[in-house]
């Protein structure tokens, strides 16, 4: 029998095993049942699982040579499915269940049960298919929601947003694209990187670390296209063509930026919402990524578009039900202390992921305090590692940052990136709040992945008071 675990709405990401194959609640659904080399459609064949039509995705894993060795793969393998959970909206993809499957012992093989779609918008973009205008503030809605969890996509893109009863789904959050093994060879085709390549920001085509920013600039560039297959019916074979280098004829944004945005000034001419689109679009295929705007202002931005009259903003509505816990991150996203300290004494748990985050991001110094005294780990990690130092100072509350170190932060702790609170606040020109983590000793020459310390992040921005301020020290 699989290892029987609570299946609460806040434990779907925690996997069962199962040893036997007779033992899976899942099989292949029709006669081809394949989507492409590691996701394929089932159907549940027993428990409460018994009817669905569903999509499985399959990761394969080395087992590594030791024990400790595949609980840390286990571990990684777990956390993506836990970023897809904790990332739950009415536009991001179902998570439905998770289980390891018993293989031999060199290898783990992972699945993640997710909701089926009808399809997905890359069909959208082909003659005879038109992309819904109110697509656009659905994407947006859920970018802003995923980026406010601290939650970075890494791989938007048109097949990675599916399509069920004419709502767009945000799927596929870099699960596998991370350096934990192979997707599972369920066909002689190899996996394609080509996709990717094509819609990823510049900085990640150079082989720098993904972060939000590069969320957006893929979104502009599905955006594009969107725009173009909705309004040029010829466009988009021209748009194609600029796409391809000419030394090897592969289709990259991030190559032919300069390109595609001379293309746009020559060809494209729009009017009323389309102009307010295409302006957009332009921003987000910024080559420099701190020119592009960030996902908060884009939402900004479309709702001014609705309250013009032109009906961009989402308004679907959300039928997910509310756990304690949601209420709780909720609450600190509102910034509304009453229901925290309503929440907590009704049993919340005050180490829900994401909640302090919310609340130091936000400023919230009291709801900081009221979570710290209800037992919150002051250097609990979010989903894309990062304490909430990180991030209060990434959005320049000084307050909280004191309230954190008081209470024992630590300084120096690192996000996914390896970048501390210092790079952010290095990144953002705040030069008190780099003096309050200075004092706390913060180190100055800690490198991220990319190698980048926040002298970095500090001339990237021309932030030259904190250029002086960082030599100084």
């Amino acid at each position: 029998m699989g290892v029987c675990i609570s299946r609460r709405n806040d434990e779907l990401y925690q996997p069962r095993e199962y040893k036997e194959d007779s033992e899976i609640p899942f099989a292949p659904d029709g006669n081809a049942p394949l989507i492409c080399d590691c996701v394929e459609r089932v159907k549940g064949t027993s428990g409460p699982f018994r009817g669905l039509k569903c999509v499985r995705k399959t990761i394969i894993t080395p087992s590594g040579e030791d024990s400790s060795s595949q609980d840390d793969k286990k571990r990684k393998l777990i956390q993506e499915a836990k970023i897809l959970h904790y990332a739950r909206h009415h536009h991001v993809i179902r998570l439905i269940h998770t289980y390891f499957e018993k293989g031999n012992e060199e290898e783990i093989k992972f699945a993640v049960i997710m909701d089926r779609a009808d399809g997905n918008l890359h069909e959208y973009l082909k003659p005879g298919k038109t992309p819904s205008k109110r697509w656009f503030g659905c994407l947006i809605g859920v970018i802003h929601h995923i980026h406010t969890l601290g939650i970075r996509h890494r791989d938007i893109k048109p097949s990675n947003i599916l399509i069920k009863d004419q709502q767009v789904l945000l799927a596929d959050f870099g699960i596998s694209q991370m350096g934990l093994g192979k997707t599972m060879p369920t066909t002689n085709l190899q996996r394609s990187s080509q996709r990717t390549r094509e819609y990823c920001a510049p900085e990640v085509d150079e082989g720098r670390t993904r972060g939000r920013s590069a969320d957006i600039f893929s979104l502009g560039a599905v955006f594009l296209e969107m725009l173009v297959a909705h309004t040029y019916s010829d466009g988009y074979k021209e748009l194609g063509e600029v796409l391809k280098t000419s030394s090897s004829q592969t289709s990259s944004y991030a190559k032919n930026i300069l390109e595609i945005h001379e293309w746009i000034h020559g060809n494209l001419h729009p009017v009323d919402w389309q102009a307010n689109i295409l302006s957009s679009c332009q921003r987000m295929l910024h080559l420099d990524r701190s020119q592009r705007p960030v996902a908060e202002e884009l939402a900004s931005i479309w709702s001014s578009f609705s309250a013009s009259g032109e009906c961009m903003a989402c308004n679907c509505e959300s039928v997910a039900a509310m756990t304690e816990d949601n209420k709780l991150v909720e609450a600190c996203t509102r910034g509304s202390k009453d229901d925290v300290e309503r929440l907590l004494k009704a049993g919340a748990d005050p180490n829900t992921i994401s909640a302090i985050h919310h609340a130091a991001a936000r400023g919230s110094r009291a709801i900081v305090q009221a979570l710290l005294d209800g037992g919150t780990n002051v250097d609990a990690p979010n989903p894309v590692g990062q304490t909430a130092l990180h991030c209060a100072a990434r959005n320049g509350h000084e307050d909280v940052i004191k309230l954190l170190l008081k209470n024992g932060a630590n300084v120096n702790a690192k996000d996914e990136n390896e970048q501390t609170a210092l790079h952010g606040a290095a990144g953002q020109g705040c030069e008190s709040i780099i003096n309050v983590l200075l004092e706390g000793n913060a180190e100055v020459d800690t490198e991220d992945l990319d190698g980048d310390t926040a002298f970095h992040f500090a001339a990237r921005r021309d932030h030259s008071d904190v250029l002086d301020l960082l030599e100084r020290h």
